[in-house]
C-alpha cells in the first residue's frame, strides 16, 4: 500500500491510497485542479484514479468529489445520509457510479478491505476509515471529538495513522474564536486536541515503526511544530520514541506529503 496527505486543513482535505489494483481519495475538499496538481507531484495521474471515499458532507471534504468524479468517471462511496447532506454541493453523479454502504460494516472494493468507522461530529453521519489490503492498513481519523473503545480496536495493529490533530487547547481558549465556536471545537462533537491525538496514539502504536501523520491543524489555533513537540513528548514519556519506534510528520494544507510505501 501507498499513501499520500494530498492536502489537509480547515481549507482542504485530501488524502491518497493505493494498493496493487486501486487507486482511491478519501475526501476531495479542494478544487479539482488542485488536486490535480498534488496528485502529480507525488506521480500520480490523476485519470488513474479508481474512487473517492467521503467522510462527511463538510465543503472542505467534498468541495472537488463531483467534479473529479464526473471528469474522470469515479466511483464514489458514502452512507446514506452523508449522501443526502452533500448533493447539492456534489451534484450530478450518475446512478451506477454512486455507492451508498452501511457504515456500521465492512466492505470490499477490488483488494481493498473498507472499515468504516461512525465518527461524533457535527454532521449528518460522518465516519472515518480503516482500508487493509496485502496484510497492510491505514487508519483515516479526522472531524471527531470523541474516539471509543470500538473505533481504537478498528485502528489497532494499523501502519500508518492519519490522525486529527486539530487544535492546542491553550491557543483555542485565549484565541479571537467567539465562546460558542470554541465550545464546538472543544466539545465531543467537534475536533481531536493536539492533546487528545497524543493520548491515542499511547494507546495504538506497537513499536513497530509506523507512521504517523498528524492531520487537519487549524491555522488559528495550532502550529505545526506545537503539534510535533505534543505528540513526540507524550510519546517518549510512555517510552515511544520518534525515529525509532515510530515516524512522525504533519500533514499540509495546501502540498502533498511525500508518498509512503509500506
Amino acid at each position: 500500500m501507498k499513501f499520500s496527505a494530498i492536502a489537509s486543513g480547515s481549507s482542504g482535505n485530501c488524502q491518497y491510497i493505493e494498493t496493487n489494483e486501486k487507486r482511491i481519495l478519501i475526501d476531495a475538499g479542494l478544487s479539482g485542479k488542485a488536486i490535480e496538481r498534488n496528485l502529480k507531484i507525488i506521480g500520480v495521474d490523476p485519470s488513474t484514479l479508481d474512487g473517492i471515499f467521503v467522510t462527511h458532507e463538510h465543503n472542505d471534504h467534498v468541495k472537488g468529489v463531483g467534479i473529479l468524479a464526473r471528469r474522470y468517471g469515479l466511483e464514489v462511496f458514502a452512507n446514506e445520509n452523508t449522501w443526502m447532506a452533500m448533493e447539492r454541493t456534489v451534484k450530478r453523479i450518475d446512478d451506477h457510479k454512486r455507492h451508498v454502504f452501511n457504515s456500521a460494516e465492512p466492505f470490499r472494493f477490488g483488494d481493498l478491505t473498507v472499515y468504516p468507522m461512525p465518527l461524533f461530529h457535527d454532521a449528518a453521519e460522518g465516519c472515518g476509515y480503516v482500508f487493509s489490503s496485502g496484510g497492510k492498513k491505514i487508519s483515516i481519523l479526522t472531524d471527531t471529538g470523541w474516539v471509543n473503545t470500538n473505533m481504537l480496536e478498528h485502528m489497532a495493529g494499523s501502519d500508518i495513522y492519519y490522525l486529527e490533530s486539530n487544535h492546542d487547547l491553550e491557543m483555542l481558549q485565549n484565541g479571537p474564536y467567539p465562546r460558542i465556536l470554541k465550545d464546538r471545537i472543544a466539545s465531543t462533537r467537534g475536533h481531536l486536541s493536539n492533546e487528545h491525538c497524543a493520548e491515542l496514539l499511547t494507546s495504538l502504536l506497537e513499536k513497530k515503526q509506523e507512521h504517523v501523520v498528524l492531520a487537519h491543524l487549524s491555522m488559528e489555533n495550532n502550529i505545526p511544530l506545537l503539534a510535533a513537540r505534543t505528540t513526540r513528548d507524550t510519546l517518549a514519556d510512555h517510552s515511544i520514541h520518534e525515529g525509532v519506534d515510530f515516524m512522525l510528520e504533519v500533514a499540509k494544507p495546501d502540498d502533498p506529503t511525500k508518498l509512503i510505501e509500506l
